[in-house]
């Protein structure tokens, strides 16, 4: 451990998630996707599944009564669903992080601070390759330009795409594909927790995160598609996007 930083979390996301199982035998884990006799196939809370996982003729099932103040059944016909999914666990306490994960946010943090993406450079760096930023971004050869790319402002680029990675990095995460080829940590959890399963305290949260417009659009498709990150056990920063 002494590539990492001095000071490791004592207790790590996947030892207390079996630490957890132990004593509750038999038991599964769906959303980490451990079980006690072995592991099972990690639910799908991508985007295209979240919200609902199942649709009307007319549209996707949401996750409120109403959209802009109008009842649902106004609004081309959209339905309720009269069973709520369960969301992934969510974490929020950064010390759970393995230490490679925690020097990355912790990077990423640091360099958000100035709203300045030339001090996103080095985390950027600290990979072997540049994370990914979205296809529309890949053809531009400097990994910054791709990063100011994202933004929809005409000026402030900077500060819109700081701000964005502060405030999602600032909110809970979720691990997913434990122990698998695609485990990951991933902010927010919003990108993968179905819209349907959020409390109003969860909404209003999404509402700090998400423009009024977004926010608007995700209330009516049930899907999340803001900016997201994800990085790897062993620190990697894998992506910053907009999910599409």
């Amino acid at each position: 451990m002494s590539e990492f930083l001095p000071k490791k979390p004592p207790h790590s996301i996947p030892a207390i998630l079996f630490a957890m199982a132990l004593p509750l035998l038999p038991v599964s884990v769906a959303a980490s996707g451990i079980t006690i006799d072995g592991v099972i196939q990690e639910p799908d809370f991508s985007a295209t599944s979240q919200g609902a996982p199942y649709s009307t003729e007319t549209g996707p099932i949401t996750s409120m009564g109403t959209v802009d103040g109008e009842p649902l059944d106004s609004q081309n016909g959209l339905t309720i669903s009269s069973n709520t999914p369960r969301g992934p666990e969510v974490y929020r306490d950064l010390n759970l992080l393995p230490a490679p994960v925690w020097q990355m946010v912790n990077a990423l943090q640091t360099g958000c601070q100035d709203g300045n993406l030339e001090a996103l450079r080095g985390a950027i760096e600290m990979n072997e390759m540049p994370p990914s930023f979205g296809p529309d971004a890949s053809d531009l050869p400097d990994p910054i330009a791709r990063l100011r790319s994202l933004s929809d402002h005409d000026d402030d680029k900077d500060q819109d795409i700081c701000g964005a990675l502060e405030k999602i990095l600032a909110s809970g995460f979720v691990l997913v594909d434990l122990d698998g080829p695609y485990e990951m940590f991933v902010w927010p959890y919003f990108a993968r927790y179905p819209v349907a399963a959020l409390n109003d305290q969860q909404r209003i949260e999404l509402t700090q995160i998400v423009p009024e417009a977004g926010y608007a659009d995700l209330l009516r498709t049930g899907y999340y598609t803001y900016f997201q990150l994800g990085i790897s056990p062993n620190g990697v920063w894998q992506y910053f996007f907009k999910e599409q």
